[in-house]
């Protein structure tokens, strides 16, 4: 946490506060609302970008101006969502010190850089058949498990947190519920930076129960049959695999069969098209993905195949 918390400023009429006491007070009431993964974002934010700039402020002290300046100074050379970051935790804290009654009016209407829409990468087609030959003729835990993000567009950290007991094969679906992810340790006398913690996943909407295609219901049994259903399905033990070490064999793999790398993260990108590619029906893509609504999902992947726009130009033109 920060060293600076014990620094009050005091004048005759009122007891003035730092932007870090305040923040700290902020970070605290948060805890109780938001997940712990959460919580260590925005302390990293603030321990970085944020406290470091406005340590010598009083929080009644800053200003709309303030705040400008230091978004088109001080991050300018951040990437559009990083500013937007950055500030979103800024402003969460100006808005909390005003409900207590810290400062009394501030503009809220800050300017923020337009996020960029990058055209998501993902496997061509014939780098995803040469993937889908290879999962076909070497059927292990590990496999299974690039199958299933691709059949299902489930994250890395879902993908490493799911057990057997996670199945329905009798009604062929899959319960996402948990997700792994390392994050900063901020336990007592802890001996490393970082730790790895299992928790709910990313929004309420992305816990949820996702029927799984016919082909791999099949697979599953096979790799399955006798496990103990306590146990990680990429490990077939009571010990996870972590996002990051998941990785690191995805990237070998893809090597080895000489496709271009993409990240694991693509195979959920790939779905996607994939299904909408297939008119698969939007909504119910949004649910599968664990979206929060259908507009994310509309503006993430209209980064739809150039065929799939010529063949609907051509439905249009289909009467002449």
């Amino acid at each position: 946490m920060s060293n600076f918390i014990n620094q009050y400023v005091i004048s005759d009429s009122s007891i003035k506060k730092s932007i870090v006491v305040v923040y700290q007070e902020w970070l605290n009431k948060s805890k109780m609302r938001i997940k712990y993964s959460s919580f260590c974002i925005y302390d990293g934010i603030a321990q970085n970008h944020i406290l470091p700039y406005f340590n010598s402020y009083d929080i009644s002290d800053i200003t709309r101006e303030i705040v400008d300046s230091f978004i088109d100074c001080k991050l300018q050379s951040f990437a559009p969502k990083t500013v937007r970051d950055i500030t979103s935790v800024l402003l969460q804290i100006l808005k909390f010190a005003q409900r207590k009654g810290y400062i009394s009016d501030f503009d809220y209407s800050i300017d923020l850089p337009r996020l960029q829409v990058n055209e998501l990468k993902i496997m061509s087609v014939t780098d995803e058949q040469k993937l889908n030959a290879y999962l076909k003729n070497n059927l292990n835990l590990e496999n299974l498990g690039i199958l299933l993000a691709k059949s299902t567009g489930i994250r890395i950290g879902e993908l490493c947190a799911l057990k057997w007991n996670d199945f329905d094969l009798i009604n062929g679906t899959v319960y996402i519920s948990k997700t792994i992810q390392r994050v900063k340790n901020h336990d007592e006398n802890a001996t490393s930076k970082t730790k790895v913690i299992i928790t709910t996943p990313k929004s309420q909407k992305s816990v949820r129960e996702i029927p799984l295609p016919d082909y791999i219901i099949p697979i599953i049994k096979k790799l399955n049959k006798g496990a103990n259903p306590n146990t990680y399905i990429l490990t077939g033990t009571e010990k996870y695999m972590e996002p990051r070490n998941l990785q690191k064999k995805f990237k070998i793999l893809l090597q080895s069969l000489d496709i271009m790398y993409v990240n694991f993260h693509s195979l959920r990108h790939l779905f996607a098209t994939r299904a909408i590619e297939s008119d698969f029906n939007i909504k119910a893509l949004s649910e599968i993905l664990g979206h929060s609504s259908v507009k994310i999902t509309l503006d993430r992947y209209a980064h739809i195949s150039f065929e799939l726009k010529r063949s609907n130009m051509n439905k249009i033109a289909s009467g002449f």
